[in-house]
Order: C-alpha cells, then sequence, then structure tokens
C-alpha cells in the first residue's frame, strides 16, 4: 500500500498568457505544501483509543496512518476523528470497535462490531444544480459499512449516524439519503435493521447526544480552520497574475481498477473484494485478483459481504452478489454462457447489436434463456429453484418471447417489481446500469464522472499553528460542509471552462482538470 503522505507542488504559472519569465523569476523557490490526497489518517484523538494491526496493539495518535485491516477500539472516554476522502470524516464514539476492511480510496469498506460512528460526508453546491447531467449526484463514491446483522451503504453527502448494539443496527440519516439493507432512508429518519426486517421511522435532528454535539463542534473548526487560511497559506502570498495549480498523476486518482479499460477476451475481472474465489477444472480454490482473466469452465464464488464483477464483453457487464457461485460455461466470442449455481448475479447489457455480439445464454440450475436485448437481467438460484428477472431488454426461453418486467421461475412468468430489492441492486446500480443518455454505457460515464470529480475536489493541509488538518478545495469555493459553513479558502480562485473528458462546454460552471505533479514523501 502507498504511502499516504503526498506533497502538493505549487506552480507559480501565468492565468491567462503565456510570456516570456525573467531570471530571477526562474530562480524563485517553488515552495512544497505537505497534503494528503487517499488513505486514512486520524486528525483528532481524545481519551482512551487504540488501533491494532497484525498482533500488536498501540495507543492512536493524531496524524497516525492506518492500513487495510487495522482494528480500532475505543474506551469509555475515548473518541477519534479520521480523514477519509479529502473533506469526507468519519467520527468514532466512545466503546466502539471497527475494523478497516478496504481502504482503497474508491471502495471503502468498515465491519462495525460494536459503539458508534458518524460520517461527515462534504457537498458540493454545484452538484445539487439540474442544469447539466441528471447522473451527477451519482458520481459519488460507495462507502460500506458492514454491521453483524445488518449493511449500510453511504452514496450521498451528508451526515451519517450508525450505532450498533445487541443484534440491532441503527442508521439515523440527519442530512442527506442513505441505504440499509436495501431501504432508502432519506434525510431525518431513522431506519433499525434486527431480526431480518427494517423500521423507518422520522426522528427529530435536533436532538443530540454528547458525541453528536462534539461531531457539530469539530466539524466547526475544521471550516474555521479553512477559513483562516486566506491569509496564512503559502499559496495565498503567490504573485498577482499567477495561479497555483496541481497535478495528479494516474496511479494517486484512484484506488481501484478502471472500468473505462476495454478487454479483448470476455471474463476480465474489473471489480474483486477479498473474499472472491475461483477455481478451474475442479481443483482448489484461489484468491481472484483484480485483471485477472477467467477462462471457460472456471468456477467463481463470494463470501459474505464480498462482491464482484466481471467484463464479458464492451458494454456488458455480470455482476455477482455476495455468497454465490457461478459457473462459466462458454467464454468465446462466439459464445457467452454462464450459469448461477447459488446466490443471485445480475447481467447489465447497456448496447446491445446482434452483428457484433455473440450468443448470451443465462441459466440457474433449472432454468436458461437467451438475451435478445439490451437490458438489466437478475438470475437467483436458491438449491434446485431458480428464477430470471427481466427489469429491461427481453429473453427467449424456447423460442418464446419475454420481456417488459417479468420474472421466469418454474416455467410460469409472472409481473416484477422494478423497485430494488436488496443491496445488490443498489450496489450494481452503482456500479452503472444502461445508457447514459448520450448512449454510452452508463458504467463508463460514471467511472469517468468518478474520476473527474476526484481530480477536482481537493486536499486535507495541515496549518502548522492548528495542530489539526482542514480540507482545502482545490479551486471550488462551492465545498460545504454538511452541518453549514463553506470551504471558501481554495488552493486558486482561477475559473475555467469545464472540460469533460476532451470535450470543452462552453459557458458550464463547475469543476476544471487540475495540473501540477504530486510527490509521495518518503
Amino acid at each position: 500500500m502507498r504511502n499516504f503522505r503526498c506533497t502538493l507542488l505549487l506552480l507559480l504559472t501565468l492565468a491567462t498568457l503565456v510570456v516570456p519569465t525573467t531570471a530571477q523569476e526562474k530562480d524563485e523557490q517553488i515552495e512544497n505544501i505537505p497534503a494528503i490526497l487517499s488513505g486514512l489518517r486520524a486528525n483528532v484523538v481524545e481519551g482512551n483509543v487504540v488501533y491494532i494491526r497484525e498482533t500488536a496493539k498501540y495507543d492512536l495518535e493524531p496524524n497516525a496512518e492506518f492500513k487495510q485491516a487495522d482494528t480500532v477500539r475505543t474506551g469509555a472516554n475515548g473518541r477519534a476523528e479520521l480523514l477519509l476522502q479529502p473533506g469526507n470524516l468519519l467520527r468514532v464514539g466512545s466503546e466502539t470497535e471497527f475494523r478497516l476492511v478496504d481502504d482503497r480510496y474508491d471502495r471503502l469498506k468498515f465491519l462495525v462490531n460494536q459503539g458508534s460512528i458518524v460520517f461527515e460526508l462534504v457537498k458540493n453546491d454545484w452538484e445539487d444544480t439540474s442544469d447539466f447531467f441528471e447522473s451527477l449526484k451519482q458520481g459519488f463514491e460507495l462507502i460500506r459499512v458492514i454491521t453483524p446483522n445488518g449493511e449500510v451503504l453511504l452514496t450521498q453527502p451528508g451526515i451519517f449516524r450508525i450505532n450498533v448494539a445487541e443484534g440491532r443496527t441503527e442508521l439515523i440519516v440527519r442530512r442527506g439519503e442513505a441505504v440499509i439493507d436495501g431501504r432508502r432512508v432519506k434525510e431525518k429518519r431513522a431506519a433499525v435493521a434486527a431480526r431480518g426486517s427494517v423500521n423507518v421511522a422520522e426522528v427529530d435532528v435536533k436532538t443530540e447526544d454528547a458525541f453528536d454535539a462534539w461531531g457539530r463542534e469539530r466539524a466547526d473548526k475544521i471550516v474555521e480552520a479553512n477559513r483562516s487560511l486566506k491569509k496564512d497559506a503559502p499559496w495565498a502570498k503567490k504573485k498577482e497574475g499567477r495561479e497555483s495549480m496541481v497535478d495528479i498523476p494516474p496511479s494517486e486518482q484512484r484506488g481501484g481498477n478502471n472500468p473505462q479499460v476495454v478487454y479483448a477476451r470476455p471474463g476480465a475481472v474489473i471489480f474483486a473484494e477479498s473474499g472472491v474465489e475461483f477455481s478451474s477444472e475442479n481443483k482448489e480454490w484461489h484468491a481472484l485478483a483484480e485483471k485477472a482473466q477467467l477462462v471457460a469452465g472456471d468456477v467463481l464464488r463470494t463470501s459474505r459481504n464480498s462482491v464482484a464483477e466481471l467484463m464479458m464483453f464492451p458494454d456488458l457487464y455480470l455482476r455477482i452478489d455476495s455468497e454465490a457461485e457461478v459457473l462459466l460455461e462458454q467464454l468465446s466470442n462466439e459464445t457467452i454462457a454462464f450459469k448461477v449455481l447459488r446466490g443471485s448475479a445480475i447481467l447489465d447489457v447497456a448496447r446491445f447489436d446482434r452483428k457484433e455480439l455473440p450468443e448470451i445464454l443465462i441459466s440457474g440450475p433449472a432454468t436458461s434463456a437467451v438475451v435478445a436485448e439490451d437490458g438489466n437481467y437478475r438470475i437467483n438460484a436458491r438449491g434446485n429453484s431458480d428464477e430470471i428477472a427481466v427489469r429491461k431488454g427481453k429473453i427467449l426461453i424456447q423460442d418464446r418471447s419475454i420481456g417488459g418486467c417479468r420474472i421466469v421461475s418454474g416455467g410460469n412468468t409472472v409481473e416484477c417489481d422494478r423497485r430494488v430489492t436488496d443491496n445488490f441492486d443498489i450496489w450494481s446500480q452503482h456500479r452503472g446500469e444502461g445508457q447514459h443518455f448520450d448512449g454510452a454505457a452508463m458504467a463508463t460515464r460514471l467511472a469517468q464522472m468518478r474520476r473527474r470529480r476526484f481530480r477536482n475536489t481537493g486536499f486535507w493541509y495541515l496549518p502548522p499553528a492548528k495542530g489539526e488538518y482542514t480540507f482545502v478545495p482545490f479551486y471550488s469555493s462551492y465545498f460545504r460542509s454538511p452541518y453549514g459553513g463553506t470551504y471558501s479558502s481554495v488552493l486558486s480562485q482561477r475559473r475555467a471552462m469545464f472540460l469533460w473528458d476532451g470535450f470543452r462546454a462552453p459557458g458550464v460552471r463547475g469543476p476544471r482538470p487540475v495540473i501540477a505533479p504530486i510527490r509521495p514523501v518518503p
């Protein structure tokens, strides 16, 4: 895992014109600013807080870096504030224990065994506008929180508290919207997951305990620390007419694989979490790594709380749920065939061309079908029974055409519900289903959007006089804490035209690409 600390190299360049520089200007020293762009780090620690790495236990101190699989425990008087992606924070209450399951920027995952945690996820007011793409709000990275009896998905900015105790998981949404076990929970509502069901009720968000009040105080301090940088920050002292710019190299842009990459052969692994395994020719099981290439005859299985995604063809994705097993029967340019042996899988066919795509066969233990159109197809297998849900598109079963929203099971066909039913549906939607309005696969467009958002968000900066990190946007003054207060001190106030992966849209207000190198600090 790469070192978390990075250096932001501030390049003083002309704002609008390129002109020759004097020898004096060339000799001017360029200052390196320590900043954090990725990884997890402790910002504030109070009371008894420890972390466990492998078999050793350590006292948690401010600025400590976390590694994947670290466990954090707080005592009766302990609490801590952790830095996540720039602008996002995790606060840990007393008598809490959680493990960092995945620390990659674009797929953070936590396992909370007990206690209380609060996520503060930064928002950008510009992203609330509807004058651009309606899919803009889908451009946030997904954060997954696993508990002993539930799973919470965070996909939007806001304030989210999760309490775990005595066989129940409580999700309180003060701002934003979240999902718990397939149920969407809107702002000013709380949901309790227990004994296999979820109950949602309205809550008074003005009612706070000491942990809530502390989180609000911390949010105010971070915003105030940002505002104080308008005069004190090194980049605030740059010469008039020059701009501070940042370049993020490809290795720092994303934590996971790039869904835009087109693989030449079907069966390429583009998403695989810990706990995903495969077996070839009925031999022993091996951990499945991203960028691996599966072949016909391979069997893929997932463990509890792990999921996987394969690219079967450009714009054709196979997603596999937790505790599932799938046999890849045929993988060639002539035929793609797979069978869900147990659990659930979703085949997303964003674009379908009979002349270009091979024959696509999907099946469970008892039912098989041929995909005849672009659409969304979910296969559920339980024991010797199965069902194929056609939410959009069309399949052929023994020359019988079935389309619209239908479920086929045991030879019977019934109408289906287009609404999502569980967290697997939510995760698949987040990965991207169907087409964007411009005709491209939604998975491709969302990958572009999330990569661009990362490049145009900001960084964590440690003001020497404060001793605590604050968030600094690269250029946009529209970022704000969901508690209130704007991060008004930015690296560069320059406004630019919006660049959409090479397409320049005139007159659009929004993030601009940032350019300047970042070097890891040893």
